[in-house]
């Protein structure tokens, strides 16, 4: 969407449809729509203190700081994340709490759950050496790991925005927990088991790497590729069990040249009813070819492929 089409950049009128709902007094939501002055530069959360002091009084939202800071007031617009301090108003504007977070009422959702999830990560640097006072010396290159990381504000977009979390009982942390957690595994200073705890508690291999977290991020911070893939990475390396699936695609292709889904599935679920149900799946879907009943088959570049792994081996 262009510029002109999607912000206010003249006086008129911002159209906004906004999320009503109180648990305790309501039997379902509603919207309600309200129009609103537009003012130069308008923010999304001037628009909201509007409707607050002069149309509705009860609306329920969240801010503190207003300078892109404290991450508290960030929302849905339009089906996106943002933080309503920072961004521009919209001519058209629908409103909403954030996804996959404990509604509280209107647009304030509870942190309790990511707070608590916190916790079990074990958020505070573990030492094997006690701390010999300051200052302490680290250097650039020590830290890069986590760079962008500390720019996280814990707006918890990134939490709306997973297709994961929508998922019930997925079991899986979440991309800010991963932040958090990345952040500390990446800490020269930190020897505590991040890998089970990215593994086990945080079941970090059930990302998709979609990247929907890093489109909506506010402070730009690459989650995938420097939080999420490094977990990833340190606990392959580990050779934890969540891995496995990861470790039998590797093993597929560096023997056949190609990936073989019914090998990778075999090898990661093995023989089981489970192993069964997956490949019934991917031959209803045309990915289970009669090759990879009966044994190898030819495939473009498998050769190649199958080279450039032994290659690799052999340099190391």
């Amino acid at each position: 969407m262009s510029p002109s089409s999607r912000q206010t950049t003249e006086p008129g009128t911002v159209r906004v449809r906004l999320y009503r709902f109180d648990p305790e007094t309501d039997r379902e939501p509603r919207y309600d729509t309200y129009d609103v002055p537009h003012r130069p530069r308008m923010r999304i959360i001037d628009v909201l203190d509007h409707i607050h002091d002069i149309e509705a009084v009860d609306f329920a939202y969240r801010w503190f700081c207003g300078t892109k800071k404290c991450g508290t007031c960030a929302v849905n617009v339009n089906g996106s994340p943002k933080l309503a301090c920072w961004e521009e108003a919209e001519c058209e504007m629908t409103i909403e709490p954030l996804k996959n977070l404990p509604l509280l009422r209107d647009l304030v959702t509870s942190r309790d759950p990511f707070e608590e999830a916190l916790a079990t990560l074990a958020p505070m640097i573990a030492r094997k050496e006690s701390y010999e006072g300051f200052p302490e010396p680290l250097s650039a290159k020590d830290m890069a790991g986590g760079d962008h990381l500390r720019d996280c504000i814990q707006c918890l977009a990134c939490q709306s925005a997973c297709p994961v979390l929508q998922q019930p009982g997925s079991g899986f942390a979440g991309p800010a927990l991963l932040v958090q957690l990345s952040d500390l595994a990446q800490d020269p200073r930190d020897h505590a088991d991040r890998a089970r705890l990215a593994d086990e508690v945080a079941q970090v291999f059930k990302c998709v790497s979609c990247y929907e977290c890093e489109r909506v991020c506010p402070t730009g911070i690459p989650i995938v590729s420097e939080a999420i893939e490094p977990l990833k990475r340190l606990v392959y390396g580990k050779g934890a069990v969540g891995a496995r699936r990861t470790r039998a695609f590797v093993e597929v292709v560096k023997a056949r040249g190609y990936a073989d889904a019914a090998r990778i599935a075999l090898k990661t679920n093995g023989v089981s009813l489970k192993a069964l149900r997956v490949a019934l799946r991917l031959g209803r879907r045309g990915k289970l070819g009669l090759g990879s009943v009966l044994g190898d088959r030819s495939a473009p570049a498998a050769e190649a492929i199958r080279k450039a792994y032994q290659s690799h081996e052999d340099a190391e």
